[in-house]
């Protein structure tokens, strides 16, 4: 059974741990040859039979996307990924212990690939296949600079669901819209404030902070009711994914409210703390906001109506 995240997973492996992860490689070469061969028949051929290509066909199924375009327009791109993949390959485990800094545990003591690819429709995406975690970078769609960020919230996610599983099935896969929409939160919350942290931290470089915040949690309150109102299926599951994918960054009203949440906590309590806060799941994370929020006015509070059920036993 397959189940499609439609973000990046990845494994994390704290100290202690005698495994670690890598990149399979194995189609950069293919990449580089259609870079400066996009029309070359043989080499697309190559490419599509790739083992890589085949995962990640059964992967996205019918949302299965290709584009050779791609490849040649990024040419400069994937060169430099390519030269630089040792750099890249001592970086991981720094890496690794980055995006674990909120838990406790190694959580997925088994070595990981991160499949190093191009030519698809998102930058990073992972699914399970057969209960094993995929993970996917698309070369093409990764700024160089943006990369170790972009590991950074792809290293969480996967370790997150790996140490605490029952959030999974408590919260995610919930009948409870605004519980998935809490998952939501905290999951892509704080994968995207590893995505934005070179940006906050150590000091804010955005020079609209305040009202990018503020619009934030104002969109967060709006659909927050809205989505208590739905009762089509197909709407509601295209609500959700566009709270945290498939939009612009800052029109990603749920993640972005999660890891601002995140980032203030974080600020304010310090990582011991946001250990224990994540412990306690969706509930544990919004209720804290919520009581450190109603001390300090330029803190935006969430909807309660989102915070009770999110902390209802079900």
């Amino acid at each position: 059974m397959k189940q499609l995240l439609g973000i990046l997973v990845f494994c994390l492996f704290l100290p202690g741990s005698v495994k670690g992860t890598d990149f399979d490689a194995s189609m950069l070469p293919l990449c580089q040859q259609l870079a400066n061969n996009p029309d070359d028949e043989a080499l697309r051929t190559r490419f599509i039979e790739h083992k890589n290509i085949a995962m990640i066909r059964e992967g996205f199924g019918d949302k299965f996307q290709l584009s050779f375009r791609q490849i040649s327009d990024q040419k400069e791109r994937i060169d430099h990924y390519s030269a630089d993949l040792p750099a890249l390959r001592r970086s991981l485990p720094q890496l690794e212990l980055q995006a674990g800094k909120f838990l406790s545990e190694n959580p997925v003591p088994e070595a990981m690939k991160v499949h190093l690819v191009c030519g698809m429709g998102s930058d990073g995406f992972g699914f399970s296949i057969d209960g094993k975690q995929r993970l996917f970078v698309n070369l093409p769609l990764v700024a160089p600079d943006f990369f170790p960020s972009l590991l950074r919230h792809e290293l969480w996610h996967v370790a997150f669901r790996a140490q605490y599983p029952v959030f999974t099935e408590n919260y995610e896969r919930s009948t409870n819209p605004l519980k998935r929409l809490a998952f939501i939160m905290l999951n892509e919350g704080i994968g995207h404030y590893y995505s934005f942290q070179r940006r906050v931290e150590p000091s804010i470089a955005y020079g609209n902070w305040a009202e990018r915040t503020g619009k934030i949690f104002l969109l967060l309150t709006d659909n927050t009711e809205q989505l208590g109102t739905m009762t089509n299926s197909d709407e509601l599951e295209k609500f959700l994914f566009a709270s945290h994918a498939g939009v612009s960054f800052w029109q990603k009203w749920a993640a972005l409210s999660g890891a601002i949440m995140t980032y203030r906590l974080n600020k304010t309590l310090g990582q011991k703390q946001m250990r224990k806060i994540i412990a306690a799941g969706p509930c544990g994370l919004l209720s804290r906001y919520q009581t450190e929020a109603r001390e300090r006015p330029t803190w935006q509070s969430i909807p309660d109506e989102l915070l009770n059920a999110t902390c209802e036993q079900s």
